[in-house]
């Protein structure tokens, strides 16, 4: 697998380790909470080592986007208790509602790594928020403030939980799933204009900024156009007589 810089080269290191200790020592050991591309990379390297250490990716609840990786000792059932994570409910006023990045900003200002900030849920009268164990404790204590709104933070999590992200659906009908021909679908590009801005790294796809044109995008990618917005690539729907295809796309809103 091709790494972009010495920071992902690091990472593969500290993956590599994980996966090790784990074998040899009999212990489990977890990562911090991942980015897509570092989702991407981890997924790779663990498929990439093959058998010796039992692994699973977990957020704290089912279909969280940012997880941790855990590597448990060989032929140890991975367990999803067994990770060091903990959701915390952040209370408000409706009108005075924060919003992600308030949120976001507000744990980061509390001197905390956002490898330790897992999913934030953002509701109209509570958030909640899927943090490593180590910094819990902190936000408990010292949170008290999001934006110019007053919270109140409690651990644990509703029955109910708010939802990650709001989508607009987008069904659009393209000749490939070629990244140019999926960038000039959404943002409205002609086809060329969507090659100029691959081109000139204004593209991610699950995190990773692309300079190709011709990658091919698969159910499930993320990808991003400075300027235009995130989308996901949900499905492709059909296909018509003439080959093209009828797919569907969700913005990020």
């Amino acid at each position: 697998m091709a790494l972009a810089d010495k920071k992902e080269q690091a990472f593969a290191a500290h993956i590599c380790d994980l996966l090790e200790i784990a074998r040899k020592s009999y212990t489990a050991r977890f990562s911090g909470f991942l980015d897509a591309r570092q989702l991407v990379l981890a997924r790779g390297f663990v498929s990439a080592a093959g058998s010796g250490a039992e692994h699973l990716f977990f957020g704290g609840y089912p279909g969280a986007e940012r997880v941790m990786l855990g590597a448990f000792a060989p032929y140890e059932q991975p367990d999803e208790t067994s990770f060091p994570i903990v959701p915390l409910t952040i209370g408000y006023r409706a009108q005075d509602a924060p919003g992600h990045r308030d949120l976001l900003g507000s744990l980061t200002g509390l001197a905390i790594g956002r490898e330790a900030i897992g999913d934030i849920l953002v509701g109209g009268e509570y958030a909640v928020c899927f943090v490593s164990s180590a910094v819990a404790p902190v936000i408990l204590n010292e949170l008290k403030k999001a934006g110019r709104c007053g919270v109140r933070v409690c651990e644990g999590m509703p029955e109910v939980l708010p939802a990650l992200h709001r989508y607009a659906d987008l069904p659009l009908i393209v000749t490939s799933l070629r990244l140019d021909c999926m960038v000039a679908a959404v943002a409205g590009l002609s086809r060329e204009k969507a090659a100029q801005a691959i081109r000139s790294q204004l593209v991610a796809v699950n995190g990773a900024v692309l300079a190709q044109t011709s990658g091919m995008l698969c159910e499930g990618d993320v990808f991003s156009i400075r300027g235009y917005g995130k989308y996901l690539f949900k499905q492709v729907l059909s296909s018509t007589k003439k080959g093209r295809l009828h797919i569907l796309c969700r913005k990020y809103v």
